[in-house]
């Protein structure tokens, strides 16, 4: 796997100036979805988080409804200890183990200052 290969995002949320949270989605056998909130905690979001470049998490679950019945649920019981530098590295399994929350796993990352700046102007 190449080291510029995606395999994590955030999405669901409309703001362009609002890249730092949203649905974590996966990219799993070549399509993207999403994973099951049911064991997802801060340590999970933390690993996202540094993942895609940001210093930390703020936040696993941000309480905005950001489902998306169009996007399944391809990833459950993940479980990191925050020290982790890919979410691949975490324990996981592969499909829906039975997920009761289709909301899917949310994060709020911690974004930079830079990124703070230019969003208020």
């Amino acid at each position: 796997m190449s080291l510029f290969t995606v395999t994590v995002r955030l999405a669901g949320i409309n703001d362009s100036n609002v890249n730092y949270t949203g649905r974590v989605e996966v990219l799993y056998k070549g399509k993207w979805g999403k994973i099951c909130r049911d064991e997802w905690d801060m340590n999970d979001a933390k690993v996202v988080c540094k993942q895609l470049g940001f210093e930390s998490a703020l936040a696993e679950f941000i309480g905005i409804d950001i489902k998306d019945e169009n996007v399944s649920v391809v990833m459950s019981n993940v479980d990191c200890r925050g020290t982790e530098s890919a979410w691949e590295s975490c324990s996981h399994t592969n499909g829906d183990d039975n997920c009761v929350d289709d909301t899917g796993a949310q994060a709020m990352c911690e974004p930079s200052k830079l990124a703070i700046e230019l969003s208020l102007c």
